[in-house]
């Protein structure tokens, strides 16, 4: 009789002590790997909080929103050192000692920030190129595509070409030096979208947020509810201080009772107002695999090597499902150190709350010709050309002054207040890197390892009126291709509701003079894009298959093989 209580069955057929040791092994070498890629020299910062800190305004250009606010919507020094010394500590009771300045926004989970992670390399140990600073160029042709973005919320993406509103965005972003800046002419068919491969090509939307599949047993049409068109929101000063204060109830926009695909950015400001981190990144590889897209070479299960077995937890699709979304969650915690211990950048609707301090000569100006007026040059440095230069705050002006007559909102006038998709403004939490971004780009580059690229089938568009789907007639797209628009749909659509700088989220071109000369990560898509490739070094030990290289091309083209 066989003693199988003593002498345990070993199917896999190695004796436990030298699994013991084998499991041992690996997890020293993904802790080695971990150590020796934690980069130990202070993450570098952009200078803003020192600079204006000795300017005499503490928090002018930093993060501040939940804090206690003056009356001009300046950020009480008290509240603003009561954060700053509990991210010193790093502790929860520190925390708890933040001086907020209202009763319904608390900080978006800040201790996040200090979490450890097992897979993938540490987000302390990451390094990314300062945010831009506040005063420099490049920021203000940020903000200014910004307003451009708010303004054109409600045309329909495949409109853009015949839009005279779009043309008059191009022709300014382009004499602001927006190639400079950020690496790409702005065209009808460039004009708010990502400088990656397959971006500019086809669609604006990726197929990957359009394209109808099946979710187990449940057909899942991508069709979601639309906001109530021309309504913007924070276009005037008392609204603005009190959501700034997080004195507004977060509730939801104003939806419409109705659905349909993504035709407009405000559609797409809404698809990033409430999802899920993982659920861009599911998507795609559900659809995928449910296209029966080919899997990458490196499989043993693709290229041949494994004939007798099919993939499935390891190498198939709850692998391949469960990667993208673990992904995309590790990469929020290194998005979450960056934003809370190192850079503390300002959102959009806090600059262009500054600007509006000026016009009004709130901050010791001459309200008559801010532009030209000392004080304004000392604040907003490089950027003060830009904003004698650009033609968009006239709109602005005229466009807030429309929404606020519209809505009863203060006194009815204008602002060059940005204006923005969400009623609560956006999150409390700053603004660079982008959790979007960071997100999409950990979870889209897991989808890129296990799938090779090639030709996209069937791809579609929405028809007319959004409530349907029909072929796409034009130029081929590719599955990695889409894979990048999605990367940058889901950034800029944030972008599109006012939410973030495009240097929160996409790698800088080429040619810009804010590109890192070290080296450096800039923005939350190739934080998150290093932070998945950890992941995927560590997490192709644990599989007893004979996993050959993933390989495949990186967001900023340069060939990634592991």
């Amino acid at each position: 009789m066989v003693d199988t209580i003593n002498k345990p069955p070993n199917a896999h057929g190695q004796k436990l002590q030298a699994r013991r040791k084998e499991a041992q092994k690996i997890r020293k070498l993904t802790r080695d790997d971990a150590f020796n890629a934690f980069e130990t020299a202070p993450p570098p910062a952009n200078g803003d909080e020192k600079r204006f800190e000795q300017l005499g305004f503490p928090g002018f250009a930093s993060f501040t929103k939940a804090l206690k606010h003056n009356s001009i919507g300046l950020v009480e020094k008290f509240s603003f050192e009561s954060l700053l010394k509990a991210i010193e500590k790093g502790n929860q009771i520190d925390f708890e000692r933040v001086k907020l300045g209202g009763k319904y926004r608390l900080l978006a989970n800040p201790l996040n920030a200090y979490s450890f992670q097992l897979i993938g390399d540490d987000s302390h140990g990451a390094r990314m190129a300062p945010a831009p600073q506040f005063a420099s160029r490049n920021t203000a042709v940020d903000l200014v595509e910004r307003y451009w973005m708010a303004l054109c919320r409600d045309l329909r993406f495949d409109r853009y070409a015949n839009s005279p509103l779009i043309a008059d965005a191009c022709e300014d972003l382009n004499n602001l030096g927006f190639e400079q800046e950020f690496g790409f002419k702005c065209s009808p068919d460039t004009i708010f979208r990502g400088p990656y491969e397959g971006c500019d090509v086809g669609p604006h939307v990726s197929q990957f947020l359009l394209q109808n599949f099946q979710f187990g047993n449940q057909p899942i049409q991508q069709l979601q509810r639309y906001p109530r068109k021309n309504l913007d929101y924070l276009t005037d000063l008392e609204t603005w201080n009190k959501v700034n204060n997080g004195d507004i109830d977060p509730t939801g926009s104003d939806i419409i009772d109705g659905t349909r695909h993504i035709i407009t950015l405000r559609d797409a400001g809404q698809w990033v107002h409430i999802d899920l981190p993982h659920q861009s990144g599911l998507w795609a590889t559900i659809i995928l695999l449910g296209l029966g897209a080919d899997i990458s070479n490196a499989s043993p299960y693709a290229n041949g090597s494994i004939t007798t077995s099919d993939a499935f937890g390891s190498l198939g699709r709850p692998d391949i499902t469960i990667q993208s979304g673990f992904a995309g969650v590790s990469a929020l915690k290194h998005a979450w150190f960056q934003k809370w211990c190192v850079h503390r950048r300002l959102r959009p609707e806090v600059y262009a709350q500054r600007l509006e301090l000026f016009r009004r000569g709130k901050l010791g100006n001459s309200p008559n010709n801010p532009f030209h007026d000392e004080t304004f040059k000392q604040f907003f440095g490089e950027g003060a050309e830009v904003w004698r230069k650009t033609t968009v705050l006239e709109r602005i002006l005229d466009h807030n002054q429309k929404q606020n007559v519209a809505q009863g909102r203060g006194e009815g006038d204008g602002t060059w207040l940005l204006p923005i998709a969400y009623p609560e403004g956006s999150p409390t939490h700053p603004a660079y890197p982008g959790g979007h971004s960071a997100f999409i780009a950990a979870a889209a580059t897991m989808a890129k390892a296990f799938f090779a690229d090639g030709e996209f089938p069937h791809p579609q568009v929405p028809t007319d009126n959004g409530q349907k789907l029909r072929d796409f007639q034009g130029p081929k797209l590719t599955i990695h291709g889409e894979l990048n628009k999605l990367i940058a749909n889901v950034t800029l659509f944030r972008d599109g509701a006012g939410m973030h700088w495009r240097t929160d989220g996409t790698a800088l071109g080429t040619n810009s003079n804010a590109r890192s000369r070290k080296g450096l990560e800039t923005g939350g898509n190739l934080l998150g894009e290093k932070m998945a490739i950890s992941m995927l070094r560590d997490i192709k030990r644990t599989y007893r298959e004979e996993v050959g290289r993933f390989k495949f091309q990186g967001i900023s083209g340069n060939e990634i093989e592991i």
